[in-house]
């Protein structure tokens, strides 16, 4: 069962609860929620935390009553004898589809709740860590043990969580870093608001990249003419310079599958041939469609492998693009600390390529970010710039400021919501209003310009 249908059961049964006390002197008894099924107590919890129903005890006997929120969802058919048309069920359904929505537990509330757990019982191992939220959330949905263990995985590269080392145990059990006892210290809004920012940050980031990737990509396909065959008797490493060509291509085009065929066939040949640097070429393509693949692993294996050739053959400059291909493979796997160190070499061995230089140190910006270091990654951001202007490279130029700019309106936005909350806890009725004039104006104005591209 998928999610939507889940939500869509969920509301049905919500909405026989609500209506079977509209129904029945507006409210239903402990025996008769019974009938409804196994999963009736855990809807009607849903609908007392959101004020539809409250619970009752009345001379020794309990019971729910329908609220007049809980009544107001039936309109004008909320007297007891009235009966429900199809059209204001399904508003009623719909509404309530999204209630389920929003009770359900959010990343940056599940990595809160996580916190808290290695916050009060640590040090705590991963199996305990799941007890905790298993007990904790029984009815919630992707609390698997490998779920968790992926959210643990982004706490501690985000520098939250730490493993106390040991030697007598085999598995390394979790302490709250500096910055995660400062999220422990936290009151729940601040500190999930706080986790909430990051996750939206990386994401941000991501469709940047995204967005960019296929511009660059359409500029380049224009420059190049489809080779269907290479002519005959060719030379086997000319031979294989056509399929290099060829996958290249392919790649552009986004045929994948097949440029990855081409670059097969041409490490085959480079290797019957003997030619070592034309071998080192296919494997970076393979590693490049692996990678654009999703194929990460895969594709760490193929620019290991090319590295390896490269450093054979003192190729410099390719040493400095397959670091930084290594370092992207590291970033997506969320290995950030290790992805930086492979980013800063490939910065090291790009010598004077400006080009290079400059992708290294956009590269090592993004790192700095997502450990949200924002003024490293706003300093490295801006020399990557500066390089760019130089090279007149407008899609990388494009790429950076817009970089910049999130960065300019995240700050802000903290600033402008710490002023409000300094405000409403020391200021003055109109200092209050002025702070959360400020703050409305500025989500205003960026959402105009986010929706203005």
């Amino acid at each position: 069962m998928n999610s939507d249908n889940g939500n869509a059961g969920e509301a049905e049964l919500m909405f026989e609860i609500l209506n079977f006390a509209r129904t029945k002197e507006r409210r239903i008894l402990k025996q008769q929620l019974r009938t409804f099924g196994k999963d009736a107590d855990s809807i009607v919890e849903k609908l007392v935390m959101r004020e539809y129903l409250k619970k009752v005890d009345k001379e020794g006997q309990e019971f729910h009553s329908i609220t007049n929120k809980g009544l107001n969802l039936f309109g004008d058919r909320r007297k007891r004898n009235a009966t429900i048309p199809d059209e204001l069920k399904s508003e009623i359904l719909e509404k309530l589809q999204d209630i389920i929505g929003e009770l359900r537990i959010k990343p940056w509330e599940l990595m809160f709740h996580i916190v808290c757990a290695v916050g009060i019982n640590q040090p705590v191992t991963t199996e305990e860590i799941s007890d905790y939220l298993q007990k904790n959330f029984p009815e919630e949905k992707g609390l698997s043990r490998a779920n968790i263990y992926r959210y643990l995985q982004r706490l501690r590269m985000k520098g939250y969580i730490e493993y106390k080392k040991t030697v007598y145990q085999e598995q390394s059990p979790y302490m709250l870093s500096e910055k995660g006892r400062e999220i422990f210290g936290m009151a729940k809004d601040e500190a999930t608001h706080k986790l909430r920012t990051s996750e939206e940050w990386d994401a941000c980031l991501k469709r940047v990249y995204e967005i960019q990737d296929e511009r660059e990509k359409q500029d380049n396909e224009a420059l190049f003419h489809s080779l269907r065959d290479g002519p005959p008797d060719l030379d086997k490493k000319v031979m294989a310079w056509v399929l290099f060509t060829r996958a290249n291509v392919l790649e552009l085009k986004g045929n994948l599958q097949d440029a990855e065929k081409e670059y097969l066939h041409m490490e085959s040949l480079c290797e019957e041939a003997g030619d070592t640097r034309g071998r080192a070429y296919a494997l970076k393509g393979l590693g490049t469609t692996a990678f654009k693949l999703g194929r990460y692993g895969a594709a760490e294996e193929y620019y290991n492998k090319c590295y390896r050739i490269a450093q054979h053959v003192g190729d410099t400059l390719l040493l400095s693009d397959l670091s930084n291909d290594m370092g992207a493979c590291l970033y997506m796997n969320d290995e950030v600390d290790e992805a930086l160190k492979a980013f800063e070499k490939a910065l090291t061995l790009a010598g004077s390529d400006e080009s290079r230089h400059a992708s290294a140190l956009y590269n090592c910006g993004l790192c700095y970010a997502r450990k949200e270091d924002y003024a490293k990654a706003r300093e490295l951001w801006e020399e990557s710039l500066r390089v760019y202007q130089g090279l007149e490279h407008t899609p990388d130029i494009q790429k950076v400021e817009h970089n910049l700019r999130e960065i300019d309106r995240k700050e802000k936005h903290e600033y402008l919501e710490n002023g409000l909350r300094k405000a409403r806890e020391f200021g003055t009725t109109e200092e209050i209003k002025k702070a959360y004039k400020e703050l409305v104006e500025f989500l205003l104005e960026s959402s105009q310009t986010t929706q203005g591209g």
